[in-house]
């Protein structure tokens, strides 16, 4: 059976679509550090207020549980956002090594002599994202810190 050669028009689609799933590929990601920065900074600087008023404030004293509440829900739903983000980016990731596959990037030969474009390694996806987990770390701590500070007052 005989290898079938793509088509113009196939490759004009393909260089279409290339920049279009790159892009989907690092604003996804930026998107993931965004939310998980945004959630930190917010939790830190209630941090900081708390410390700051919370002897002086009653309001504190008398409303710990919904404020704790509120911090839960508020980690709870950044980290869905975080994942679902992550989702999102290991979709638009497949399908971007779709299409450089189907520009042959990771074939030797094809562009540069006797070596691929791009290493074998970069088809394969990590089964643990250090990036998300890490983001995911540090909003949990950033909560339970504020949580703890909001109980000992």
């Amino acid at each position: 059976m005989r290898e079938q050669q793509p088509r113009p028009e196939s490759l004009e689609t393909f260089r279409l679509l290339y920049p279009i799933f790159k892009e989907e590929v690092y604003r996804r990601r930026a998107t993931m550090g965004q939310i998980a920065r945004m959630g930190i900074f917010s939790f830190v600087l209630l941090l900081f207020l708390v410390l700051y008023f919370g002897d002086q404030s009653d309001v504190l004293l008398k409303m710990k549980l919904p404020f704790i509440a509120g911090i839960l829900l508020t980690s709870f739903f950044l980290i869905y956002q975080i994942i679902q983000e992550k989702s999102r980016h290991e979709q638009a990731k497949l399908q971007l090594i779709t299409l450089e596959e189907g520009f042959d990037f990771f074939e030797a030969g094809s562009y540069l002599p006797e070596k691929a474009l791009y290493p074998d390694h970069w088809k394969k996806r990590p089964s643990l994202d250090s990036g998300m987990l890490v983001s995911i770390l540090c909003l949990k701590g950033s909560a339970l810190l504020l949580i703890l500070t909001i109980l000992s007052q």
